[in-house]
Order: C-alpha cells, then sequence, then structure tokens
C-alpha cells in the first residue's frame, strides 16, 4: 500500500515503538532483575531453599492462633533431595500456603508435584481424597480463605480433581458447565466427597454458568498419573481468562474470576502464586512461570467465548445511536437499512454519543471485491477531523488483505502490533463476517466468525477508554458495516 493511512505507520517511528517495545516487554517480564526476555521461564523455587517464598500457616488443628508468616516449627514446608533433585516435602499437618514474593498479571505458572502417602484431619478419612492447589492472582491479606490462603483463583491438585476450581475468599467465575449431582454420574472423576454433594461439570460448548462461591467446577478428565510418580500441572491466565492443564491436557477452562467488594464487583486479574498444604503429603519441584502478551496459540480454542445472548447491547448503526456519528477526515459513510458503506478517504467514521473502557463488540463486514480496505477502531479520544488520533492514541483490527506479507498488516491483525493465529475462517468478498471484539483491561481479543484468532496485551500507556469507529479507505472496492451493538464489561 503506497500512501500513508490509520494502521499503517511510518517507518522512522516503527523502529522507534519496536525499540521501545522490546525493552517494555523485557522489563515487565521480570519480576526480578536480569529475566533474559518475556518468553523465558523464570524460576519460582531454586531447588535448595525457600528463598523468595513466604511460608503461612494457619492455626493446627484443635488450635485457635495460627502460627503465622514464616513460623514453621513443625516442619510443614522443607527442602528434600527426592529423586536426585530438590523438591518441596509439605507434609500437610496444618492448612497453609507457599506464597511467591513476585506478583503477576497476565503468566503462565507450571509446577510439578506427587503425592505422598500420609493424610491428616479434618481430611485423613477414607472418603476424602488427597488435596493441595495452585493458587493464582493472590491478594489481599494471608489466612483470608480457610483461614490458610489469599483471595485467589484456585487451580485444585486433588486425587480425580486436578485442575478443578473452588471459591478462595468469595471468588466466583464463569464457566461453560451445568450443575450435577456427583454420585449420579459415574462417567465423573471425581466422585464427591459426601451424599448427594452438588458441583458443576465442565462443558466445553454448554451455557456460560456463573458459577458462585459456594459452588466447585469438576472436569469430566482425568490425566493425572499413577500415585508416586510425577506430574505437571499449568494455568495460563490473560486478562479474563483460566485455562487449566495436568500433563500437558486442558482439563478446565473459566473466566471473569471476580469478587464483591461491598455492593461493587472487582475483577481479579493481578497477585502472588501460592502452593497449598492442605492435609495431605507432596513434593512440589520445578515451580516457574514466564510473562505472557497473548494465549498461546495452541490453546485458543480452549478460551471460552462470551455468551452468545444479545443481553445488554446497545446497537450502534440503527434507530437513535445512528445519528451521534461523525466523520473525521476525507470521504465519507453512508447509512442505508442499517448498513454503512466507506467512500473515499482516507477517512473516519466515528461513534460520538459514548466512551467505552472494558466492552465487548459485535459487529459484521462484508468486503465487496478484493480490492477493498477498512478496520475497526476503538478506545481513541474525539479526533477532531484528524483521523491520526485514532491512530496513535487508540487501536485498530485490520480489515483487508486476506493474505499479507507481515502477519501483522493483515485481516484480524491488532494493526500493526500483534498477527492473528490463523485466517482460516475468512470468507470471501461479498459474503458477511462476523466479529467480536473483547477488551478488558490492556488486553484484546479478537473472534472471527465464531473462532478466536487473535489475542493480545499492549505494553505500551494507551488510553485504556475511548470511542469506537470505522475506517474509510479509498480502494475501488468497498467495505460495508452493519450489526454493530456494544455492551460494557466490568
Amino acid at each position: 500500500m503506497d500512501l500513508p493511512r490509520p494502521g499503517r505507520v511510518p517507518p522512522t517511528w516503527a523502529v522507534a515503538l519496536a525499540a521501545l517495545l522490546l525493552t517494555a516487554s523485557l522489563a515487565s517480564a521480570a519480576p526480578t532483575p536480569g529475566a533474559p526476555s518475556k518468553l523465558a521461564w523464570i524460576p519460582l523455587f531454586n531447588g535448595r531453599n525457600l528463598e523468595g517464598l513466604d511460608r503461612y500457616l494457619a492455626p493446627p488443628q484443635g488450635e485457635t492462633r495460627p502460627l503465622g508468616l514464616n513460623h514453621d516449627p513443625r516442619g510443614v514446608f522443607r527442602v528434600e533431595t527426592v529423586d536426585g533433585r530438590g523438591a518441596i516435602r509439605v507434609s500437610g499437618e496444618i492448612y497453609g500456603a507457599l506464597t511467591t514474593k513476585a506478583s503477576f498479571s497476565n503468566v503462565h505458572v507450571r509446577v510439578q508435584y506427587k503425592w505422598g502417602s500420609k493424610k491428616w484431619p479434618p481430611r485423613a478419612e477414607a472418603r476424602h481424597y488427597r488435596d493441595a492447589g495452585l493458587l493464582y492472582w493472590c491478594v489481599g491479606p494471608d489466612g483470608a480463605g480457610s483461614g490458610a490462603w489469599q483471595r485467589s483463583v484456585e487451580c485444585n491438585i486433588m486425587e480425580k480433581g486436578v485442575g478443578q476450581w473452588w471459591s478462595v475468599d468469595g471468588v466466583y467465575c464463569d464457566v461453560e458447565g451445568r450443575n450435577v449431582v456427583l454420585e449420579r454420574m459415574p462417567g465423573i472423576p471425581y466422585r464427591g466427597e459426601s451424599p448427594g454433594e452438588q458441583c458443576v461439570l465442565w462443558e466445553p460448548g454448554a451455557p456460560r454458568h456463573a458459577v458462585r462461591p459456594h459452588e466447585g467446577v469438576t472436569s469430566p478428565l482425568d490425566p493425572e498419573n499413577p500415585h508416586g510418580q510425577w506430574n505437571t500441572v499449568e494455568v495460563v491466565a490473560w486478562g479474563n481468562t483460566c485455562i487449566h492443564l495436568l500433563n500437558g491436557k486442558v482439563v478446565l477452562a473459566l473466566s471473569n474470576p471476580r469478587f464483591k467488594d461491598g455492593d461493587a464487583e472487582r475483577r481479579l486479574s493481578h497477585g502472588r502464586i501460592q502452593l497449598q498444604s492442605e492435609a495431605a503429603e507432596l513434593w512440589y519441584r520445578d515451580l516457574e512461570a514466564r510473562p505472557i502478551d497473548s494465549i498461546p496459540d495452541a490453546l485458543l480454542a480452549h478460551a471460552p467465548p462470551e455468551p452468545a445472548s444479545e443481553d445488554g447491547f446497545e446497537p450502534l448503526l440503527t434507530g437513535d445511536a445512528a445519528s451521534r456519528w461523525k466523520q473525521c477526515g476525507p470521504g465519507r459513510f453512508t447509512l442505508k437499512d442499517g448498513v454503512a458503506t466507506g467512500h473515499g478517504g482516507m477517512g473516519l467514521g466515528w461513534f460520538a454519543g459514548a466512551s467505552y473502557t472494558n466492552f465487548v463488540l459485535r459487529g459484521e463486514w462484508r468486503q465487496t471485491g478484493p480490492n477493498s480496505d477498512s478496520g475497526v477502531f476503538f478506545r481513541f479520544p474525539p479526533p477532531g477531523d484528524d483521523p491520526w488520533v485514532a491512530v496513535r492514541n487508540g487501536h485498530e483490527f485490520e480489515i483487508g488483505d486476506p493474505r499479507p506479507s507481515k502477519p501483522s498488516e493483515g485481516t484480524g491483525s491488532f494493526y500493526p502490533f500483534h498477527g492473528p493465529a490463523s485466517l482460516a475462517s475468512l470468507r470471501p468478498p461479498g459474503e458477511w463476517n462476523a466479529y467480536e471484539l473483547t477488551c478488558v483491561g490492556p488486553n484484546y481479543a479478537l473472534r472471527i466468525n465464531g473462532r478466536l484468532v487473535n489475542t493480545w496485551t499492549d505494553p505500551g500507556d494507551r488510553p485504556l477508554s475511548g470511542h469506537v469507529g470505522l475506517q474509510n479507505y479509498d480502494y475501488p472496492d468497498a467495505v460495508e458495516h452493519r450489526r454493530m451493538r456494544i455492551r460494557r464489561l466490568l
């Protein structure tokens, strides 16, 4: 493309921007100085001692006073050599946690564990599974959850239930699934620990279930290795999406972890990492994490979608909203029967009726021929008559070349920063494509025709609130837009 336009960064700025992004990513990736890159795994246990980890212990069985922070007279947590390597033995005798001093937002965490033989009250009976857990995005005071843990999202480590979610200190979430009585579902690995016990069964593709603190979520899968062998538990926590894996297999996916703060809801998306002691002996080793700026491509298909319901969406191209658009720069849009068609340009039609922070934006576009170009802009300030305001201060997902020379310049890219993982779902010119854009904090997720194709975290300081708009560009073939609607998120 020969002419500069919104979405095409001048070369000198591109070079400077690339250097800035590299510096920012290196800085943000390291909870301690010297991390080589954002993709490097950062050891959180050095294999020799508990440096970098805090210990917190609840009251011992039959007592009321917690042992507290970094006071472990019974050696609940200690480092041993196991199978020729350093590992953390957790006796399980007292509820508690090992907590990283480092905090993370978007993160990929993994740890290996294997069970010991001992069980302790109050979970010593045969009906009780061996239990522990990997907690992430841990915030608030020690001991707030069950007297032992920080408020957090849980990836449970429990026999027959690794990867389960259970509420810790009032956290709740959304999951695709349904309520079941466990004893009536013989195919579920986790059988429950009391008669009539209910749980939410994770079923990808099922309606989204808002899981409240009194409920739990279990998986239909159990890829745990036999007792006494090592297992690898992983968590990918990005934006408002959390994916749990055991031995390389996805066992649970949830979204929107949050909690009540008085009458307000608060998102949970940042915090420390904890390893539980919960009445069972086990060993942990190879605890490590790496900050991430997107969901790994191999896991995109497992990320839960937004609910298909149209509840709460406000139309932007029909009704009263249609009169609240303004044109910025050359060219224009014509609006007929809810279809906005771009002419000439380069310019920007923008919705002046409202500004948005976190939201889901849905719509459809159609390229009338192979030589067409457009884009959906978001989170930019009022641009006046300068469309470059949206380029420099907002973001765009590109609509144009389906086979670009650079992935970051093609349809579905967050131009020019991050290309999509796949464009296989694109439809040919003349047919309508549907999109769903989710913006939560600095995190952006784009679905095209129902498929999640791009996730990306902006490492810069661009606004987290602003307007939405459509690009018109002087190409021989027009791009048409319809059914554009938006719903605000927490």
